[in-house]
């Protein structure tokens, strides 16, 4: 005869002892989670939680993924939040016990089971934040609801998949130190393992219905929109448009919904904000879960909505690809606080996983190279944040090992104990004694951008992304010095963390501009002042009679000013070509004519005028005689407008911000040399050296610090003599770009072995 539910469990509230760990069998088990029943009224979930082989469980069990603590960045908590329900009690039952106490019970549902919980040794954890939304919204019509066909593609779950689990929080001992350390190198096969990963983005639900419908309804239309169009003109079309106005939607992509919260300004700035603000996208663990995940699917609000991972991915390539990301970045910081713009800026955050995950699991690795490709992991997870700075390379180990040979062991310690500085240098010192080249030399950031004040200065510090566009990474099309063609060179990294490289000196930097942000239009009047200080050719780019530029002068400076602040069209497929260098070149024309046309306007400012000012006309009067006495300094001037024509843009400027005419064309058109100016740019600052070499260095160099061809290096770099006394002791100040000596010029004439020295980078 079987008992009420009352008197099986008499008191449901009474307390119990906390759960105590058993060590793991082994390094190669894990624990999982099975899903037992759940109390919504005193918010109680019965589970076991048993050890097993990680191989013996492969794809039988769900992976969690998801942050700690809030799913809310902390500047975006909700001014007036519901209430909290309370955390979730995980009641653990021992296996044996369930196995005894499993039965009907008459007051049950008829798919329920109730324990007896007043004779069996049950014990508890607690569970708050997230992880508890999170097991609330799963529990939801459990199990039936994931058991359903899934919309998108019809793929279905079995009940293991959905009723075991495995979350680190539970499924781990964070006591233990010893056994955290352990479970790190498990963590990729476990999440390769797992019959699915699931992200969880969490419970507040402000944004969610506007991030839907963009995936759901607006999405699907540009797609109609595009396909109907021939060739590539239906995305030059969204490039042109005014996105942000009804009018686009309904007469270019024909679209006649309403975009949901009323105006498109709002349903885009929605968008975007959702991505920022949830903290699940900036958590360097998810690269690595989404990555070696076999299946990966979304779930976010109180229910538990599923989202589509290809949706919301594709959706983001989409918007790359029609160039709206800017334009919506300004957006964003006109209409929402500058906590949104300042506090996170790692774009919308799932690019860059995506694209990594495409290539892992299309074995790209194969073809690249692990080094390359486990860099690519890096890069992903040093954007975003983790709450133990280790942890920016232990995220990628499971990356790792998938991507090296079979039965290759990792090729640096695991070890939990290391300081973040043993890490990072660890991880690069693996990188360059296995790479052909020294790509990672231009992944580092600038000195006053590092945390970790104790990192040799070759070794990047991983807890920041702010670093300028590398120039030398694993694809680029430089080869300033000799590359090997297969194994690395020989390189030796002592235990003191000293970098011996050989190379040589290419000249000593003796002027460097003051930094200007690229899209500053002071950049434009950076670059007059430097242009003009420059004689006529370059003598470090010549062409023989006929062709080119027709002299053996050398290159017509203007030319090789465009080639050197575009680092040659670096961003350009065509890199160079003839086609593209004049595209550029007359690009360049406009956006001096744009930038100094700028300057003219605001000496044209009256009272009343918005930006009006008695010190903001002196100013500008004055940078405008900078600017008519390098104008004038210029015989012959190639690309650079004549002060009449300038004056007269700067005109038309003034007359279209009182509203008394129309904006100059090149001021609303897209200007291929600003686009290549931004990436390039961002940091840097241009340079000459003794010799008359002229490029762009890092905004941290300093005159009288040294450019250098080493040997592996795609790039030339800065180095800073350490003293005196050392004479080939160097601290790193970055990678360069130097104007007729990128593509191998130097090391093609002569002995280059005579000029290497040994270099000495600490």
């Amino acid at each position: 005869m079987t008992r009420p539910r009352a008197q099986s469990n008499p008191n449901p509230r009474r307390p119990r002892s906390p759960y105590t760990y058993t060590p793991l069998s082994s390094p190669r088990h894990i624990r999982l989670i099975r899903l037992l029943h759940y109390d919504p009224v005193l918010s109680q979930a019965y589970i076991t939680l048993t050890e097993h082989p990680v191989d013996a469980i492969t794809h039988r069990f769900t992976a969690l993924s998801y942050t700690w603590g809030s799913a809310i960045e902390p500047f975006d908590i909700p001014s007036a939040p519901a209430p909290s329900p309370d955390n979730i009690e995980l009641i653990i039952v021992p296996p044996p016990s369930f196995q005894t106490f499993f039965r009907r019970d008459d007051l049950a549902p008829t798919e329920g089971a109730l324990l007896d919980t007043y004779t069996t040794d049950v014990r508890s954890l607690h569970i708050t934040g997230n992880l508890s939304d999170f097991f609330r919204a799963y529990l939801v019509d459990f199990p039936r609801r994931h058991l359903q066909p899934r919309e998108s593609d019809g793929r279905m779950l079995t009940f293991e998949q959905v009723s075991r689990l495995w979350i680190d929080a539970v499924c781990i001992d964070q006591g233990n130190a010893a056994e955290k350390a352990g479970q790190i190198p498990l963590m990729g096969e476990v999440y390769a393992f797992s019959g699915r990963v699931l992200g969880w983005l969490g419970v507040e639900e402000g944004r969610l219905e506007t991030f839907c419908w963009w995936h759901r309804v607006v999405f699907p239309a540009l797609g109609r929109f595009v396909q109907g169009c021939e060739g590539g003109k239906g995305m030059m079309r969204l490039r042109e448009g005014k996105f942000l106005e009804g009018g686009f939607w309904r007469e270019v992509v024909g679209f006649l919904g309403e975009p949901v919260g009323g105006s498109w300004a709002r349903a885009w700035t929605d968008y975007w904000a959702f991505y920022r603000t949830r903290r699940y996208f900036h958590r360097a663990w998810i690269v690595q879960e989404v990555v070696v995940a076999g299946r990966f699917d979304v779930m976010a609000g109180g229910k538990g909505e599923e989202l589509s991972w290809e949706d919301m991915t594709e959706f983001a390539f989409f918007l790359g690809h029609a160039g709206w990301i800017d334009v919506l970045n300004s957006l964003a910081g006109e209409m929402l606080s500058s906590d949104y713009t300042e506090a996170i800026s790692r774009g919308f955050g799932i690019t860059d996983v995506s694209g990594m995950q495409r290539r892992h699991q299309g074995r790209g690795f194969e073809k690249s190279g692990w080094p390359e490709h486990w860099w690519a992991a890096l890069s992903s997870v040093r954007r975003r944040d983790c709450f133990v700075k280790q942890d920016k390379v232990f995220a990628t180990v499971g990356i790792l090992q998938q991507a090296l040979p079979k039965a290759t062991p990792l090729p640096f310690p695991v070890d939990a104990t290391a300081t973040p500085e043993e890490v990072y240098t660890h991880a690069a010192t693996t990188l360059l004694l296995n790479c052909p080249h020294l790509a990672l030399l231009s992944f580092l950031e600038h000195p006053f951008y590092r945390k970790l004040a104790n990192l040799p200065s070759w070794v990047p510090d991983l807890t920041t992304a702010k670093f300028p566009w590398p120039l030398g990474t694993f694809d680029t099309p430089f080869t300033a010095c000799i590359l090997p063609s297969s194994a690395p060179p020989p390189r030796n990294i002592t235990p003191s963390s000293e970098l011996r490289l050989r190379g040589f000196k290419l000249d000593t930097i003796t002027f460097k501009t003051q930094y200007e942000a690229p899209m500053n239009i002071r950049l434009a009047e950076t670059a007059l002042q430097f242009l003009a200080s420059l004689p006529t050719h370059y003598p470090h780019v010549t062409f023989p009679a006929g062709e080119a530029e027709d002299t053996m002068e050398g290159q017509f400076r203007e030319a090789a000013l465009v080639h050197t602040l575009t680092c040659h069209e670096y961003s350009n497929l065509n890199r160079g070509t003839p086609d593209e260098t004049g595209r550029v070149s007359v690009s360049f024309r406009e956006w001096l004519l744009v930038g100094l046309g700028q300057v003219y306007s605001g000496c044209l400012l009256q009272p009343g005028d918005e930006e009006y000012s008695p010190e903001r006309v002196v100013e500008c009067e004055q940078r405008w005689t900078e600017i008519e006495r390098a104008i004038g300094g210029l015989e012959p001037k190639v690309l650079v407008p004549d002060v009449e024509d300038l004056t007269a843009h700067g005109e038309a400027v003034a007359k279209a911000k009182r509203g008394e005419g129309p904006w100059p064309e090149c001021v609303v058109s897209p200007q291929e040399f600003k686009d290549q100016v931004r990436r390039v740019m961002l940091y840097r600052c241009l340079f000459r050296t003794a010799d008359g070499w002229m490029g762009v260095c890092s905004e941290t160099c300093e005159v009288g610090d040294e450019v250098w061809l080493l040997e592996g290096g795609a790039v030339p770099y800065v180095l800073r003599r350490k003293s005196e006394d050392s004479r080939r002791r160097f601290m790193f100040r970055g990678e360069c770009y130097v104007h007729g000596a990128m593509d191998g010029e130097l090391t093609k004439v002569g002995d280059v072995e005579k000029q290497f020295q040994d270099v000495v980078i600490v």
